[in-house]
């Protein structure tokens, strides 16, 4: 009964939630169309931006934002999960860690942006979750290595927490700058922020 009750909360919470309504209105596809947007303000990378690949992009949203803009040429989401087609976008149903070599699609041209919006299934145990973040950082900082190009752009989420110093530290070795920004659209109450890493030199 108490789960229910919490799950009613949440539901009702979320229909009523500002940037919900408002993806709707826009024909975004949720709610997270507004991180991006929001960081894109802050540092207005996505005019300066040709060939993006988006890890983790179901369902869909950033695609939706990257293909508002007519100089990015290449746009490749990655997921396990469906994702609907897009106009102006390359989905690949994978596993990150299987689409780590993307030249095929690149035509000999590295990316200038690599964008993830990916998070763990959270246990709420912090340690797990923490550790879980740890890996996603690792196989998103291997997928760079390979298809980011030099003095590229990366931008993860990630959760605050236990392993958030070492994450940073670690990020910092192939960055000239990391940048922690929390977006309006991000839920006060969540440990969610982004790192916003400079600057790419592998």
């Amino acid at each position: 009964m108490a789960k229910s009750s919490k799950s009613n909360k949440w539901i009702k919470s979320h229909r009523n939630d500002h940037f919900v309504k408002k993806s709707i209105q826009e024909n975004y596809l949720s709610r997270a169309a507004y991180k991006l947007i929001a960081l894109n303000e802050k540092y207005n990378f996505l005019k300066k931006s040709t060939r993006v690949a988006d890890l983790g992009c179901a369902p869909g949203s950033w695609l939706q934002v990257l293909s508002e803009y007519k100089n990015i040429t290449l746009i490749i989401g990655i997921d396990i999960l469906d994702v609907e087609e897009i106009e102006g976008t390359t989905i690949i149903k994978k596993d990150i860690l299987d689409c780590n070599n993307l030249e095929g699609y690149m035509k000999n041209k590295k990316l200038n942006l690599v964008l993830s919006d990916i998070a763990p299934n959270i246990t709420g145990i912090s340690d797990i979750d923490q550790s879980n973040f740890s890996i996603i950082a690792k196989s998103i900082l291997s997928f760079c290595e390979v298809n980011l190009e030099v003095n590229g752009l990366m931008i993860m989420k990630y959760f605050l927490g236990s392993s958030f110093e070492k994450t940073h530290k670690d990020l910092g070795n192939y960055f000239r700058k990391i940048d922690v920004f929390k977006p309006e659209s991000s839920k006060k109450n969540s440990k969610e922020v982004y790192l916003v890493c400079i600057d790419f030199k592998p």
